[in-house]
């Protein structure tokens, strides 16, 4: 299917989530439903810049915690009617304080067998992944085998402009690294691989082979602006990332990551190839399934994972079992456009949404987790981000004063 011919049905989708409100069934979807009766209607963000300014300004405030502890009947009742209402199919999960916490699940992991959504259903994560990424290479600088000063011609020596970049570039998207995936803000459901790379890489080639012909697309082209002056969201900055953790660690990526964080954090469910417990994506009529392919998505969107999983990441990562107190004080500090390392920083709080094929989740957590929103679709109309927005303004009236 051509490319623009791709891009109208993008718009065409988006159109029909926001405008059959009224007109759709309450019933979970199945396989065989059309886009017009999808109902989420999507973010005019891009799909992954997570928060409104108005979610965004509340994140900076404190929450009454008596009363959400009182009225939490009230609470979970007005949430339930947002997921209900917006049609929303996956896994949602709210924490507040110490007292209140919510989980929903809705929708199907796998359609065709009628098997439910749960907390424990594993995903894509989408650009979620790009944190994970980030934590390992701070781990790589605590261990002495990484600094984020080192100029990336050090891993790729054949980069024209190799000199002129720096590890913490890549982390902060301020490299001027041309993206490889596109990613299309008027029509949020939309992404795929570069034009020019959809006849290279293949599901029937390896990981290695596809990721080779990414990697090398990536150092041809031309930079869009000087390194450090400009912040520019690009996926190819965090793919590099995760060659330099093999280059300077010895392992492959996803080893580094399991030995270093995913088994230090009992976190079983996540990796990056699907297992029994993945959900199958559906409404997938925009669908771009080469981003999924062995390799495409790596370590800038590859991760999959689950909301149970994603609680124990976020325990362990500010408990101090992942690292260090300065190497978080790093990781979290915005540099430019609220973007910090792997995480956008609003307030108090440090988000990601994410999305790939028609997966789509969000991660949002305060660093003394009085406050944590964790979110997985694999429904091709949900979205996560606008959920997590409708959540905050609901909540507004539970701000203290």
């Amino acid at each position: 299917m051509g490319r623009t011919f791709k891009n109208i049905l993008c718009s065409m989708l988006a159109v029909a989530c926001i405008a059959s409100f009224s007109s759709c069934s309450s019933e979970e979807p199945s396989g065989s439903s059309s886009s017009a009766e999808a109902t989420t209607q999507p973010t005019t963000a891009s799909s992954d810049t997570p928060a409104t300014k108005d979610s965004a300004d509340s994140k900076q405030k404190k929450y009454d915690y008596l009363m959400i502890k009182q009225e939490s009947e009230e609470i979970s009742s007005q949430l339930d009617k947002i997921i209900a209402d917006k049609k929303y199919y996956g896994t949602v999960y709210l924490k507040i304080g110490n007292d209140f916490e919510y989980i929903k699940s809705r929708g199907y992991a796998n359609n065709e067998k009628h098997l439910k959504n749960s907390i424990n259903t594993c995903s894509y994560v989408g650009s979620v992944t790009k944190q994970f990424t980030a934590a390992a290479v701070l781990k790589l600088c605590e261990q002495k085998k990484l600094s984020l000063t080192d100029t990336i011609d050090k891993f790729f020596p054949t980069f024209k402009d190799g000199k002129k970049i720096t590890v913490k570039n890549l982390l902060t998207m301020t490299s001027g690294i041309q993206n490889y995936i596109e990613r299309d803000n008027d029509a949020d459901n939309c992404i795929a691989v570069k034009r020019e790379l959809e006849s290279e890489i293949s599901k029937d080639n390896s990981k290695n082979e596809n990721k080779k012909i990414i990697i090398d697309w990536i150092l041809k082209q031309d930079l869009a602006f000087e390194p450090d002056s400009e912040f520019m969201f690009s996926d190819s900055n965090y793919c590099l990332l995760g060659e330099i953790i093999e280059k300077a660690s010895g392992m492959s990526y996803e080893a580094y990551l399991e030995k270093n964080i995913f088994a230090p954090l009992s976190m079983r469910s996540t990796g990056f190839e699907p297992n029994d417990k993945t959900a199958v994506s559906y409404q997938g009529m925009t669908s771009d399934s080469a981003v999924l392919y062995s390799g495409a998505a790596y370590s800038s969107t590859g991760l999959i994972s689950n909301v149970s999983d994603l609680l124990k990441w976020v325990d362990g990562l500010l408990d101090g079992s992942v690292l260090s107190k300065e190497s978080l004080d790093i990781m979290f500090t915005a540099y430019k456009e609220n973007y910090a390392m792997g995480l956008y920083v609003y307030g108090s709080s440090l988000c990601h949404s994410g999305k790939t094929d028609n997966y789509n989740a969000m991660l949002s957590f305060t660093r003394d987790k009085s406050e944590i929103f964790a979110s997985l679709s694999n429904y091709g109309c949900s979205d996560s981000s606008y959920i997590f927005n409708l959540f905050k303004k609901s909540l507004k009236k539970y701000i203290a004063d």
